[in-house]
Parts: C-alpha cells; structure tokens; sequence
C-alpha cells in the first residue's frame, strides 16, 4: 500500500489516501515523486463505483531534486515568453499555457530568478482570470509575490501555493477537462526545462535518471487524460502524449535484488527496478518533449 498526497480545499497539501494501483507500486520501487493525486468522481457519480485518484506530476519537486544537485544548467533561456500570451485566445491553449506559465513561475522561484518571474506572474494572472480562477490570484497574493522579490525560500513557497490552489479550484469547480489541460502543460514544461538543464548525457547523471523515471508519471497522467477523452481538446494532447509514450517503452527495466549499502553505519539491503536509457534513446524522448512543448506554446 502506498500513500499518496490528495489535493483538497486547502492551499497547501493537506491530505493521505491509500493506494494500490500497478503504476503506482512502480512509482515507489523506483523512487520516483510522491506526486500529487486528483480524484475522478465520475465513476461515483454515474455508476457507485468507488472514487479513483491518479497521481498527478508536481513540478516543484522537479526543480526542487535539480536544485539539491546544485542547479547547474539553469536559465531562463527556454521559459515560454511571456509575450506568447496574446496568442492563446481559446479554451486549450489558455489552459495548456496557465500551466505552463505557472511551472516557468515556480522554476524562477525556485532558481532565484525572481524579477524575472513577476513577467510570468502576469501572465498566470490573465489566463487564471479567463479560466474562471481569479478568486485564487487575487490582488493579495500579487502584493505578497511582489514583497517577497529577493526572498527565494518565501517566494517558492508562494509559487507553489499559486499553482496548487489554482489545481484545487478547478478540481472544486467540476472543469475537470481544463484542470487535465493544466496538468499536462505544467508536467510537459517542467521536464522540457529539466531537460535543457541536462543537456549532456551522462548514463549515471541523476538528473538523467528523473528524466528517465518520468515513463511511470507519464502512465498515470495518461490514465487520467482517459477519464476524460470524449473532450476533443484532451483527446488531441491524449494522442501527442501517447506518441511519447511510444518513445519511453523502448527504455527497459533492470531489477535488482539483494543489493547491500551502507547507511548510518548499518547495511541496509535494497532492491527493486531500475530504467536503464541510453543516449540516443535519451535524445529521442527530448526531442519529442520539445516537439509537444513547441506546439503548446505556438513556437515555430
């Protein structure tokens, strides 16, 4: 049994559920992000089935792993422009953009790019306005962004207070189809900007091996695009999704067992599964990252 995080009417994250779901037991053996989880009440509400949660990615831990490796690659060279704004005039790519906005935020914070990321603020605002989310981006929290420029630590924890209140309002306001648009803009952004802060391969380079472990956030994000694919705009990111899908089956698992280390000076055996990627598998899963993300945010 695994316990997830619940986002729930709360700021912060607030709650434990259980959990025993194949992709999950995956996510754990491989010590991946103890991700956020969304509930699908659809299955309750038509059928009385019980509810299902999904893990869903959370960038904060993202860029808060490259940090502890010492942030070396960052820049905010490849952030989506914040004069892209004016192109986004329907539902998808305000969405799509809310989220990606708000992940470039998050990543400035997060890297001491606070000037930078009031730019990105803006823009979260605006398209938080025309999704129906102002309540949550209100006057208040701009003056306290603002006050808090230079202040890394306090301005990441609003950063991430912005980004999870917006999940829980749309979660709350049954938009489940744009909170799924959201979702998969902020997932995509935070690994395209990982991956640009790992531009060199290094087989044994933890950041490569994030990368790599993002096949099984991918799964789970895929099982909670499917609740809603009759929407045409979660089906047509479902499909470029499935397309990277494609590109991650190819990376094989490796399980280890009986593996011994030493920790606080007592052997402590370890096992379970671990993603081998090679280089131009490496290559082929940023290549196609970039591809969706260029389309997402218009780029040519």
């Amino acid at each position: 049994m695994k316990k997830f995080i619940l986002f729930a009417n709360a700021i912060a994250l607030v709650g434990f559920i259980s959990s025993c779901g194949n992709s999950a037991e995956k996510s754990e053996t491989n010590n991946a992000d103890n991700t956020p989880v969304v509930k699908d009440t659809t299955a309750s509400k038509t059928s009385g089935q019980p509810e299902e949660y999904y893990q869903v990615p959370a960038p904060d831990e993202m860029f808060g792993f490259m940090k502890d490796l010492g942030g070396e690659g960052k820049s905010t060279t490849y952030l989506n422009s914040p004069d892209n704004a004016k192109n986004y005039v329907d539902t998808k790519s305000k969405a799509l953009n809310f989220g990606i906005y708000a992940t470039d935020f998050l990543y400035c914070s997060t890297f001491d790019f606070g000037a930078e990321g009031l730019k990105y603020f803006v823009n979260v605002k605006k398209l938080g306005d025309d999704l129906g989310i102002s309540g949550v981006i209100n006057q208040s929290m701009a003056d306290r962004i603002k006050n808090n420029i230079g202040k890394n630590d306090s301005l990441t924890d609003l950063s991430n207070s912005l980004y999870f209140s917006s999940i829980a309002a749309l979660e709350n306001g049954d938009k489940a189809s744009t909170l799924a648009l959201v979702i998969t803009g902020g997932w995509i952004e935070s690994v395209y900007l990982v991956t640009n802060m790992a531009k060199k391969f290094k087989a044994d380079d933890p950041a490569i091996g994030r990368v790599a472990e993002q096949k099984y956030t991918l799964e789970n994000l895929l099982g909670y695009l499917g609740k809603y694919k009759t929407d045409e705009n979660v089906a047509a990111v479902t499909a470029q999704l499935n397309e990277l899908k494609s590109v991650f089956d190819q990376l094989k698992e490796e399980t280890t067992n009986g593996a011994v280390s030493a920790k606080g000076g007592k052997k402590v055996l370890g096992g379970g599964t671990k993603i081998i990627i090679t280089e131009a598998q490496y290559k082929a899963i940023t290549e196609k990252i970039k591809s969706i993300h260029d389309s997402f945010t218009m780029t040519k």
